[in-house]
């Protein structure tokens, strides 16, 4: 791994014990998502792009001035790293499944379900319009940051890198915060705050049988200071464990790749293994996405054959899986599509360019673009149901980038600047010469026949063509576009798969 992407989660700041009394007290009054550990000591917050995506915020290579340390004087040796502040997470009944169904009277069984169906809807019925305005960041950035894949798989999480700007959104100001909440289709900071507190709890899931759980954390330096309005509100609004230590130590390393590694079930140590905190970081925030879901139809693993995929490097033989069964069917003028979908987990969509069609140019295609955004393709696009043949090859891609140039693509540039930037609302001294240094983001899909797993992180983070007859055929023999969209009608992963085979 490059130099560049060993600094990946970089974190510094510190929260007094006035701090950790005043989030105690609102703890009580709001009874946010959010329990304090004991802890005497300096402590810091700090957000993250990206399902997979890392946001550096350093101080440039030049001297901070104005941030004063906070140590206790106990005479107690602070420990290099240690998490301070954990979320708490929303109850969710289990769904009772496997053999409750079959063993438990009626009553008793009917009321476990009503439980599981009660805590659920009470967490997906948001404020109406609490996802508005975020259409257009979807939209711009997976054309923008996947439309360069050439012959190369890539993933990518909307939601994650939404959920990451989101937060440094929060530590900035001025022009450097209007340009982030002009991405993300925001029309002030309290907007953007209502909304990603709604979409995280709407997103969420982890009810035994669906697994939908975004993560966020906060790694501050203990020798440097922070206000404390920030901190709590990063801590408490986006359900982020806070944690505090001596950025460069083997301790803090290993703390945060523990984290790390724990919210994404292991699938992105590969990524992961290397990552070391810098001394010279000033705050890091880090955010993650963990998806799990089972096909509501799953195919059978007898049907599963060895094929050939029509790579843009060269055919490969690969596992593919097969059925025929009666669904609807889409199609346009450029691509065909299905849409599988998952158990109370939302569902992946599969779009199959048409032949001469690469998946990058279908990107432009202001139709495709349509059919990846509108939650109810079914009202909104041609379809027919109809016998399908499909056969799907079994695939487990993964992608790591690194996403400064492609967000001062998107309209993020004064953060990157450490003239320019703003960081006001970040430390209680001056906060010139702070900008971010690194944003990397890296996500993984991999689908077979049982359902999908996913996993992202992130440390900072359309005409109609011939209607089809009664059967049609849908192979997935050559490079291909999907989408897993959430319960909620929002994208957790797009990507393109060039190769099933990594």
């Amino acid at each position: 791994m490059s130099r560049k992407a060993e600094k990946l989660f970089n974190g510094i700041t510190n929260i007094d014990d006035e701090m950790i009394e005043t989030a105690q007290d609102n703890t009580v009054k709001r009874k946010p998502p959010l329990k304090w550990l004991p802890w005497t000591g300096a402590a810091a917050a700090c957000a993250a792009l990206g399902i997979g995506i890392t946001a550096i915020v350093s101080n440039a290579g030049t001297q901070l001035s104005g941030m004063t340390n906070c140590p206790a004087d106990t005479g107690y040796e602070e420990p290099a790293a240690k998490m301070i502040a954990e979320p708490v997470y929303p109850e969710i009944a289990q769904y009772p499944a496997g053999d409750l169904e079959r063993t438990l009277a009626w009553e008793d069984y009917e009321k476990l379900y009503n439980q599981w169906s009660a805590s659920t809807s009470k967490l997906r019925k948001q404020p109406e319009g609490y996802s508005d305005g975020t259409a257009a960041f979807f939209s711009s950035s997976i054309k923008q940051l996947l439309a360069d894949a050439g012959t190369e798989n890539r993933v990518y999480s909307p939601l994650s890198l939404f959920m990451a700007l989101s937060m440094s959104a929060e530590i900035s100001g001025g022009n450097t915060r209007q340009q982030i909440l002009d991405l993300l289709g925001q029309d002030n900071i309290e907007s953007l705050r209502s909304h990603a507190n709604s979409i995280w709890q709407a997103n969420y899931m982890d009810d035994g049988m669906a697994k939908c759980v975004l993560a966020n954390s906060i790694w501050l330096n203990k020798d440097i200071s922070y206000k404390r309005e920030t901190m709590n509100r990063l801590a408490i609004d986006y359900y982020s464990s806070s944690f505090v230590g001596e950025p460069g130590s083997e301790e803090y390393d290993k703390l945060l790749q523990e984290w790390l590694s724990s919210r994404t079930d292991g699938m992105l140590d590969e990524f992961i293994k290397d990552i070391r905190l810098d001394p010279q970081t000033v705050i890091a925030l880090a955010s993650t996405v963990d998806y799990a879901g089972k096909w509501n139809d799953k195919f059978n693993k007898d049907m599963t054959e060895t094929g050939t995929f029509h790579s843009p490097a060269a055919d490969i033989i690969c596992d593919f899986m097969n059925k025929t069964t009666d669904s609807s069917y889409f199609w346009s003028d450029k691509f065909a599509a299905m849409s599988l979908s998952l158990e109370n987990n939302g569902d992946m969509r599969l779009i199959l360019p048409d032949e001469g069609i690469t998946p990058s140019e279908l990107l432009s295609d202001e139709k495709t673009m349509a059919f990846l955004m509108d939650k109810n393709i079914y009202k909104s696009f041609d379809n027919k149901f109809v016998e399908v043949t499909m056969s799907v090859p079994k695939f487990d891609v993964s992608s790591g980038t690194e996403l400064s140039d492609e967000l001062k693509k998107l309209g993020i540039t004064d953060a990157f600047d450490a003239e320019r930037s703003d960081f006001s609302p970040l430390t209680d001294g001056d906060s010139y010469g702070i900008a971010i240094s690194e944003v990397t983001h890296a996500a993984r899909v991999q689908i077979d026949e049982e359902g999908c797993r996913a996993s992202a992180l992130t440390v900072m983070g359309y005409d109609g063509a011939a209607m089809p007859d009664g059967h049609v055929d849908f192979i997935l023999d050559r490079p291909f576009i999907f989408e897993i969209m959430s319960e909620t009608g929002l994208p957790l992963f797009v990507g393109i798969v060039n190769s099933p085979v990594q």
